[in-house]
C-alpha cells in the first residue's frame, strides 16, 4: 500500500480517528466480497503498523458504537504526519 495514499485520507485529530473498514472505502478500494474486506484490511494493517512505528499515525481502540462487544482500532495522523 501507498503510506502517501494513507496519510491523505487520515484525519487530523483523534476525535474524527477512522477505522480499517472506513480507511479503505474513503480510499476507493474495492471491497466486493468478505474476502476481499479480509484481504484488503491485511494489507491496509501492515501499513499502518509501519506507519505507527515512524511516528507518523496513532492507534487507538476502541468499542463499537452499534455493536457494544466488538472493539476495533482508530487511526489518526500525528504532528509528525502534518508536516
Amino acid at each position: 500500500m501507498n503510506h502517501e495514499a494513507i496519510l491523505t485520507v487520515l484525519p487530523d485529530s483523534k476525535e474524527e480517528a477512522m477505522s480499517l473498514r472506513q480507511i479503505a472505502q474513503a480510499m476507493g478500494l474495492k471491497i466486493s466480497s468478505y474476502t476481499d474486506q479480509i484481504s484488503v484490511q491485511r494489507r491496509l494493517a501492515r501499513s499502518l503498523r509501519t506507519l505507527i512505528k515512524r511516528g507518523w499515525v496513532k492507534c487507538e481502540l476502541r468499542q463499537g458504537k452499534v455493536f457494544p462487544k466488538l472493539w476495533h482500532n482508530a487511526y489518526w495522523k500525528t504532528e509528525l504526519a502534518k508536516k
